[in-house]
């Protein structure tokens, strides 16, 4: 059975209300707000490297943290270093957004301490990642509906964006990554999809300002989508989208010139780290010409391949001929520009993996744009196997321990399930009330939600998707066996997760399981702290 997709062209009447995508994005709201993912003993570099600037600002009003460092005692990673003086390596955006949440937070809990920082930066996370994957959500089932998709398939591609694809993951984290996605995808569905007004030209110049103060690599994907617009902009409103992201420049300018000197000084060019000031000395802070292997990578890797974790995006490319239909040239060619221009800028970085993620991280900008086509294709049967494959593989991973190395191939098989098998899922408010229902609740939203995608005579399709997919997760392991680490995988357990005598379990007696023990008692001392697990 096929569902067809309506091929008219967009118009400012058309229809965007939510109907029936509310209970999937709903799903997600809650979600995120029954989680409080800051694992104990866990002082996760990319989120805190951010909270650590709110701090700074709000205590020490200035954006250097070195002072947050000495006073506190509190570790952090991912810093850049001037003269002596720390900064966050981060472009400052994403920070910049969860100010706010940190000073409420403060206002209850108190000031900055291994205490209070789980529920400030849980906080932060809240408002600059988790709302701007719902407004996202929101956005997308809009331009779906003004581009002639049924209520149906509009929902369908907001749960393939939401469940489907690593931006599960990155909804729940305090990363950029689901900010940037609302920000490239905003300024594409203003200047195509949505009325030519000025009004709408401002906001996307102010989406696209507020994407590269987030992340610097946005600024390649936000110019395709200009030079795209420019033939619908012309002069007014290329002036009026340049006014829109003038006061971000102007932001960005300001903080590069009171921090590293220059208003032209990036963070990226100033990593503390030695690894890192050596990957960012080669090609543009790192990032240099495509090259096969890492593209390769970024779609196939078993650890860390978008087609591998999310194997529903394969079905944008059957989105493509009746995205042609619906929309005008520059609106299609800005569609599947924007994403590959993400594409090819991540495939020319040797660190395209991201370090222990959930998936091609990077990449995370380019998914609305993928569910968009998605949204726009016929309905196959297929659809709803591939769908639960994708949702039961992210699932697993997002909600157990959603930092992998990249070590584990098929990691929802070799890294998230046997954690989960354990009894341990990332902490939630339900591990105060009883622990199998925290175990349980948060993958029945994830299941409710994929349930809502299908029709229900296929609903049994997802399931049997689900089974295959962890089948073929083993396989696959043993096939693309790589180095021997199951000590990481114990050492979370023990560590983060609480569980004595992991690593006993998992290494026998000798040097190896000595050294990992005591590495693990270390950690124990890191903040936050403990989780009723």
């Amino acid at each position: 059975m096929t569902e067809p997709v309506s091929t008219s062209k967009a118009g400012p009447g058309a229809r965007g209300a939510l109907g029936a995508s509310f209970w999937p994005i709903a799903l997600y709201a809650a979600l995120a707000v029954l989680v409080v993912p800051v694992f104990p003993h866990f002082m996760s570099p990319n989120e805190f490297s951010r909270w650590v600037v709110a701090v700074a600002v709000v205590e020490f009003q200035t954006v250097e943290v070195t002072p947050v460092i000495q006073t506190t005692g509190i570790p952090i990673d991912d810093l850049s270093s001037v003269e002596g003086r720390l900064y966050s390596n981060k472009a400052p955006g994403a920070a910049l957004v969860g100010l706010p949440a940190y000073v409420l937070a403060r206002a209850i809990v108190g000031p900055p301490s291994p205490q209070t920082m789980r529920t400030t930066i849980n906080a932060m996370r809240l408002v600059a990642a988790t709302l701007p994957t719902l407004f996202l959500a929101f956005w997308l089932h809009v331009v779906a509906r003004r581009l002639g998709c049924t209520e149906d398939r509009a929902r369908t591609g907001v749960v393939v964006l939401l469940f489907a694809t690593p931006l599960l993951a990155y909804g729940l984290l305090y990363f950029a990554h689901a900010l940037s996605a609302l920000t490239l995808f905003g300024p594409w569905a203003l200047l195509f999809v949505s009325p030519q007004t000025v009004r709408n030209q401002i906001l996307a110049g102010a989406l696209i300002g507020l994407a590269v103060l987030s992340e610097y690599p946005s600024a390649i994907p936000a110019a395709v989508i200009l030079i795209c617009a420019l033939p619908l902009l012309r002069v007014r409103g290329t002036l009026a989208v340049m006014a829109g992201g003038a006061p971000f420049a102007l932001l960005l300018a300001i903080y590069n010139k009171i921090a590293f000197g220059s208003v032209f000084s990036l963070s990226s060019g100033r990593e503390a780290a030695a690894n890192l000031r050596a990957l960012a000395e080669s090609g543009l802070f790192g990032v240099g010409l495509p090259r096969a292997e890492y593209l390769i990578g970024l779609l196939a890797d078993p650890s860390k391949g978008l087609f591998v974790l999310s194997p529903v995006l394969l079905l944008a490319v059957a989105g493509i001929a009746p995205a042609r239909r619906a929309m005008s040239l520059p609106a299609f060619i800005a569609l599947l520009a924007t994403p590959l221009s993400i594409l090819l800028t991540i495939a020319g970085y040797p660190n395209w993996f991201g370090g222990w993620t959930v998936g091609a991280r990077y990449l995370v900008a380019a998914l609305p744009f993928l569910a968009l086509l998605v949204s726009m294709a016929r309905r196959f049967w297929i659809e709803s196997l591939l769908l639960g494959a994708s949702v039961a593989a992210m699932a697993a991973v997002s909600l157990t321990f959603p930092f992998i190395p990249p070590e584990y191939p098929a990691p929802w098989v070799t890294f998230a399930w046997p954690i989960l098998r354990d009894g341990f899922v990332m902490p939630n408010l339900f591990h105060f009330v009883w622990r199998p229902l925290a175990i349980a609740v948060p993958f029945l939203m994830v299941t409710v939600a994929a349930a809502l995608a299908v029709p229900r005579r296929q609903i049994a399709l997802l399931f049997v998707g689900a089974a295959i997919w962890f089948a073929a997760g083993f396989i696959g392991a043993a096939a693309w066996q790589r180095d021997n680490v199951p000590y990481i995988r114990a050492m979370v357990e023990e560590v983060h997760f609480g569980k004595e005598g992991a690593i006993a379990r998992d290494l026998p007696p000798g040097p190896q399981r000595t050294a990992i023990e005591s590495i693990a008692r270390s950690a124990n001392a890191i903040p936050p702290p403990g989780w009723p697990f």
